[in-house]
C-alpha cells in the first residue's frame, strides 16, 4: 500500500468522529449561518429530542427510525434525553446563541448531551422540585468554570451550575439517580498512566454516592490478575480517603473494581482493602453470569490463545513496519504495545496499530471474527488488545447486582471506535468526559440533582478544582499522604511490577 493511499484511508476512517454529534453540529450550522440560532436553537434541540425518543420506541423494529437514516451508525438509547432543557440551561450560562463568529462546537454539544443524560436519570418524585427548576434556582456559575477551546475543554457539563450545600454526614436512602455508576480509570479518575493519589473533592463525591446506596465500580483495562496490591496502588488515595471517612462495612461493599475490562472482579471490604470476588460455585460471579452469551464462563481457552497469538504477531509487525520505539508485552488476557522508557509513540501511529489489530482480528475464521468478545484500543500512550470488553464488564455488574441498564451510568473518556469505553454504550447510558475535572463536575451534578446536600469540609481539601490552595486542617494531611506515596516504590502501570 502506498503512502498516499494510507493517508487517504486514514482520513476516510471515521475513527476520530462521533456520528451523532457531527450530525447535530451540522444541523445547527444552518441556523448559525442565518444568524437565527437565538430563535431556533431550542426548537432544534426539541427536534433532536423527539428523534431520539422515536428511535427508542422503534427499538427492534425492522424499519429504521428517522434518526437511524440520518445517522446510520447510531446505537441505542437506554433512557430519554432531555435535550431542550439541557440546551436551555447550558445556553443560559455560555450564551451560545449570542455568538456571531464561532458556532457551537463538538465539545459544547458533548456537554449538552452529558447534561441531558444526567437530567434523565433523575425521577421527579412527589414533593420534590423538578430537575430543570432545581438547576435554574441555583446560584450562578463558579468562577473559572468556563468552556475553553475546542481542543482543550476540561470543564463540567453544567459549567459550574451546581451549588454546595451541607452534608448530614451519615448514611441515607437510595439516591434519586443511577443505582450503579461505573468509571473508566485513566483520564477519568486520574491522569493517564498516573494513580488516584490526591483528589479529595472527587473522593468526597464518590464517598457520598456510596453512602446514598449507589454501587460504584471502576471498570479498567489495567489487568494485574488478582494481584490486589497492584490495584490498590493505583487507587491508594481513594481507598485511604474512604478509611479516613470511616465508611461502614455495607458502604464499603458497594465499591467494586473490574480489572482487565471484565476478567478480574474485586470488592472493597470493611478492612478498606480490595478482595477477589468468588468466581465459581453458588454466588460466584462467573457461575452466576454464565447465562450471558459473552460472559467469561463461555470463553474457550483455545479461542483466547488464538486471539492473543494473532494480536501479538500483528503488534510486533506494526512495531517493525512503523519503526516504533516500543515493545510488545503479553499478559494472561491481553497484549500491549507500550513505549520504551523515555520514548513516546505518536497518536497517529497508535491509531494505525489499533485499526490494524481490528482488521486482522475481525478477519479471523474466514471473516467470522475471533468467536469471543475483545477490545483493541488506543490508551493514549499505548495500545492494547484485551480479551473481553467493557460491554461485558458493565453487563456482568448489572446482572450480579440486579441493576437494570437504564439504572446504570458509565463514565469514561474513550468513546470513539479506537477507545475501550465505546462498547459500554450498548448496555448502559454513558457520560463522555475528557479529564478527572469533568468527572468531578459530573458527580457534583448528579448529587445536586438528587437533592443531596453536601459540602467539602476544610479538613479534606488541600486545593480547589483549579489548583488554588485551601486552608487545611491537621485531621487529614493529604500533602503528607502524597509525600509518602511519592517516597514509596513506584509501579510500572503496564506490567504491574514494582520498580525503584
Amino acid at each position: 500500500m502506498s503512502f498516499s493511499s494510507r493517508r487517504r484511508n486514514y482520513l476516510l476512517t471515521p475513527h476520530r468522529r462521533d456520528g451523532l454529534i457531527e450530525w447535530m453540529k451540522s444541523m445547527l450550522q444552518h441556523s448559525f449561518v442565518l444568524d437565527a440560532l437565538e430563535t431556533t436553537g431550542a426548537d432544534t434541540f426539541t427536534h433532536f429530542e423527539a428523534l431520539v425518543e422515536e428511535h427508542r420506541q422503534m427499538d427492534g423494529s425492522p424499519q429504521p427510525s428517522r434518526l437511524q437514516q440520518l445517522v446510520p451508525q447510531i446505537g441505542m438509547f437506554h433512557t430519554s434525553l432531555f435535550l431542550r432543557a439541557a440546551f436551555t440551561i447550558y445556553n443560559e450560562k455560555h450564551c451560545l446563541t449570542k455568538r456571531k463568529h464561532i458556532q457551537i462546537s463538538f465539545n459544547e454539544i458533548r456537554h449538552i448531551l452529558n447534561l441531558a443524560q444526567i437530567l434523565a436519570m433523575r425521577k421527579n418524585l412527589p414533593g420534590q422540585e423538578n430537575a430543570t427548576d432545581l438547576l435554574a434556582s441555583t446560584r450562578g456559575f463558579e468562577e473559572g468554570a468556563n468552556v475553553s477551546s475546542e481542543d482543550d475543554d476540561s470543564v463540567g457539563p453544567l459549567g459550574g451550575l451546581i451549588d454546595d450545600g451541607e452534608d448530614t454526614g451519615g448514611p441515607s436512602s437510595q439516591l434519586n439517580g443511577p443505582k450503579l455508576i461505573s468509571f473508566d480509570g485513566d483520564q477519568t479518575l486520574y491522569s493517564d498512566g498516573a494513580n488516584f493519589d490526591n483528589n479529595p473533592r472527587l473522593a468526597r463525591y464518590m464517598e457520598l454516592l456510596l453512602r446514598h446506596g449507589v454501587a460504584v465500580a471502576v471498570v479498567t483495562a489495567a489487568g494485574y490478575e488478582y494481584k490486589v496490591d497492584r490495584y490498590e496502588h493505583r487507587l491508594s488515595g481513594l481507598l485511604n480517603y474512604f478509611k479516613k471517612q470511616k465508611l461502614s462495612a455495607e458502604e464499603c461493599e458497594r465499591f467494586y473494581l473490574f480489572g482487565g475490562e471484565c476478567n478480574y472482579l474485586l470488592q472493597l471490604k470493611a478492612d478498606y482493602h480490595l478482595h477477589p470476588v468468588k468466581e465459581i460455585g453458588p454466588g460466584g460471579w462467573i457461575t452466576s453470569t454464565q447465562y450471558l452469551p459473552e460472559a467469561p464462563a463461555n470463553w474457550e481457552e483455545s479461542k483466547i490463545t488464538d486471539l492473543l497469538d494473532i494480536a501479538e504477531k500483528k503488534a510486533n509487525a506494526v512495531v517493525k513496519e512503523l519503526r516504533l520505539r516500543g515493545r510488545v508485552i503479553r499478559k494472561k488476557r491481553s497484549v500491549g504495545l507500550i513505549p520504551n522508557p523515555g520514548s513516546e509513540i505518536t497518536r497517529e501511529s497508535l491509531d494505525e496499530a489499533v485499526l490494524s489489530y481490528q482488521e486482522v482480528i475481525n478477519s479471523m475464521n474466514g471473516g467470522a471474527g475471533p468467536g469471543l468478545p475483545y477490545c483493541a484500543f488506543n490508551g493514549g500512550t499505548d495500545t492494547w488488545v484485551d480479551v473481553g470488553n467493557k460491554r461485558v464488564g458493565v453487563q456482568i455488574l448489572q446482572s450480579y447486582l440486579g441493576i437494570q441498564p437504564h439504572e446504570t451510568l458509565h463514565i469514561g473518556d474513550q468513546f470513539l471506535n479506537t477507545g475501550n469505553d465505546f462498547a459500554a454504550r450498548t448496555v448502559s447510558p454513558c457520560i463522555w468526559i475528557i479529564s478527572p475535572v469533568e468527572t468531578t463536575y459530573i458527580l457534583k451534578s448528579i448529587l445536586r440533582l438528587a437533592g443531596v446536600n453536601f459540602s467539602l469540609p476544610d479538613m479534606v481539601a488541600t486545593e480547589d478544582e483549579f489548583g488554588n490552595p485551601l486552608k487545611r486542617s491537621n485531621s487529614i494531611d493529604f500533602l503528607e499522604m502524597q509525600r509518602r506515596t511519592a517516597a514509596a516504590k513506584k509501579m510500572d502501570v503496564y506490567t504491574g511490577e514494582l520498580v525503584g
